[in-house]
């Protein structure tokens, strides 16, 4: 059973459409990042999943029960983890807890296990006293998503989970996300930092103007249907010898060059990555460096949406 089926949902507001037949499957071993400009639809289709919002026309249902005419167990279903959280700056941080246990209707002995695990999953076990205004950001997003966690969802949904964060509570976010995907919790994350999402994502689901929007093919270049890769190298000895070598080599783009550094895109995949780096040592040419992989995340941004991310 997916976690996630969406079929040519829409839903129109009174300045235009935020979803227009978009559609998305996610299974429950999936973590799934949604990608695209401002105002593509991210935070609408992750609030009709949600129940925040209802659905305009086309099918909505999270493991199995359809948003509209089944909500509460899609609640007792999800974690939601929006975009800008509020937090109860007076409440000491069990107090906290507490105060959600209770809103999901948790029951002992259960609602106290589940307090204790999020104490521990957010790393406070050791500060249950401490009043939340006194945390950092990077700490109360910690305990914002241990709350999500409180009834043992089996789907997250997260909008933007990481906008404020330092570097070192990114990896810490990524760490927690990675280690719950791994304890078997589907998990559908909306954000614009790409390199989070690359690192984390087993799938990049691309939208804008509430359109499911279609990648080019894997590797292949602007313009063209044929798969391409991108090589880093580094070499040593003449730049003329391998300038030759390279004005007589098909299928070859320079994208950069800076000093002993040289960033190319080569037509086909990795086994003409390994044949072209052959022809290159049999040329002469010394090779202190050599990598190649196919587009990262932002490469397919780029192309996606023909601009940097916004």
């Amino acid at each position: 059973m997916a976690m996630i089926e969406v079929q040519s949902l829409r839903k129109i507001f009174r300045g235009g459409r935020g979803l227009d037949a978009f559609s998305l499957r996610l299974e429950s071993n999936e973590l799934v990042g949604l990608v695209g400009p401002n105002g593509a639809g991210k935070t609408t289709l992750i609030k009709i999943l949600s129940t925040l919002l209802p659905p305009g026309s086309g099918v909505a249902r999270v493991a199995g029960r359809d948003v509209r005419s089944d909500p509460r167990r899609v609640r007792a279903a999800v974690g939601y983890l929006p975009d800008v959280a509020g937090v109860y700056q007076d409440m000491r941080i069990r107090e906290f807890l507490e105060f959600f246990a209770d809103a999901f209707r948790l029951k002992e002995p259960n609602r106290s296990a589940a307090i204790g695990r999020a104490l521990i999953r957010s790393g406070l076990a050791d500060r249950p006293e401490d009043f939340v205004e006194h945390l950092s950001l990077g700490w109360k997003q910690r305990l914002l998503l241990a709350k999500t966690l409180l009834h043992d969802p089996k789907l997250l949904l997260l909008d933007e989970p990481a906008t404020g964060l330092d570097p070192l509570a990114r990896i810490t976010l990524r760490e927690q996300l990675k280690q719950l995907h791994n304890e078997g919790v589907a998990i559908l994350i909306s954000s614009h930092i790409l390199s989070d999402l690359e690192d984390i994502c087993t799938r990049i689901v691309f939208i804008a103007d509430g359109k499911n929007i279609a990648e080019a093919p894997s590797g292949a270049a602007e313009g063209s249907t044929a798969p391409t890769i991108r090589c880093e190298m580094e070499f040593d000895g003449p730049a003329g010898v391998l300038d030759q070598f390279l004005k007589g080599a098909p299928g070859v783009r320079i994208l950069e060059r800076r000093e002993r550094l040289l960033i190319i895109e080569l037509s086909g995949g990795s086994r003409e990555a390994s044949t072209f780096l052959q022809k290159l040592l049999a040329a002469g040419i010394v090779i202190t460096h050599f990598d190649a992989r196919g587009l990262n995340l932002e490469d397919r941004y780029r192309r996606a949406f023909g601009g940097q991310p916004r």
